[in-house]
């Protein structure tokens, strides 16, 4: 087996599991909707960068990475601006 398509699978198993954890526990509609749409994000940012790691360049995986690490920062930093704050 390939380890890209190893990558595939456990992602496959880890994702199915996050979206089968939300529906049970979350009862109400409002936080399933919003914990299911953080896990499809996460996902298609996860399928996202094991392909772009297996088809691109070191360099585009690198910019990716770092633009991804930028705008987490950003978001830890300026989350109370973006969302508003207490």
């Amino acid at each position: 087996m390939k380890t890209q398509t190893l990558l595939y699978y456990i992602g496959a198993f880890i994702f199915t599991g996050l979206s089968i954890l939300t529906f049970i526990q979350l009862h109400e509609a409002k936080y399933q909707i919003e914990a299911g749409t953080f896990i499809v994000i996460s996902a298609l940012l996860y399928y996202g960068m094991v392909t772009l790691f297996f088809k691109s360049s070191r360099k585009t995986f690198l910019a990716a990475n770092i633009f991804l690490a930028a705008l987490a920062l950003a978001g830890i930093f300026f989350n109370s601006l973006i969302f508003g704050g207490h």
